[in-house]
């Protein structure tokens, strides 16, 4: 009997600044087209925001990013960047997160996954402090979950983000997005 192909695994890779602002503008079609000649399959994105979801015989997560970045890069004419995640660590970042993260609609709920080499500790060190009265921040492995009342959104640490420099070691996606990912994760 002969020996049986490997199953190419299961991940996730979260892009960071496209279709944002006007800027690094890429279709849906094209990011899929770029995965599959990177020798991804099962490749899969949901919304504009950079979520391609693709199944790969290389499991080396360092080396599958650097293929992404790198084709993106020359493809596209920007500096990629991106989370790459297995099924595996993704459940268990989203099975980490608070038992009532997403579930108020009277709250923005935002997932802050770090790059590799990146601890969610270091990026809230270089943040003021969160303001525990109207915010709650929990850290897990590799992301950061976030909830705000919406009322109160513009008083939070939080929103600071996005102006500090520790901003370009993160890549944020809302409730909604992370839950509807590991969805199509386990049907994938």
């Amino acid at each position: 009997m002969g020996a049986m192909a490997k199953q190419p695994t299961r991940f996730l890779a979260l892009l960071r600044g496209i279709n944002v602002g006007g800027k690094n503008l890429i279709a849906k079609d094209d990011l899929r087209g770029c995965f599959e000649e990177a020798g991804f399959t099962s490749v899969r994105t949901y919304i504009q925001s950079g979520n391609i979801l693709f199944r790969s015989v290389e499991v080396n997560v360092k080396e599958l990013t650097t293929v992404i970045e790198a084709g993106l890069s020359d493809r596209f004419s920007y500096r990629a960047r991106a989370v790459v995640l297995s099924y595996r660590k993704y459940k268990s970042a989203v099975e980490s997160a608070p038992d009532d993260w997403g579930n108020d609609e009277e709250q923005k709920h935002n997932a802050l996954f770090t790059f590799d080499g990146v601890m969610p500790k270091s990026v809230l060190a270089q943040l003021p402090p969160s303001k525990t009265s109207i915010e709650k921040v929990t850290i897990a492995p590799g992301v950061i979950f976030w909830s705000v009342s919406k009322k109160q959104l513009g008083k939070t640490m939080m929103m600071k983000l996005s102006k500090s420099p520790v901003y370009q070691q993160v890549t944020v996606r809302n409730h909604n997005t992370v839950f509807k990912l590991r969805e199509l994760f386990e049907v994938m």
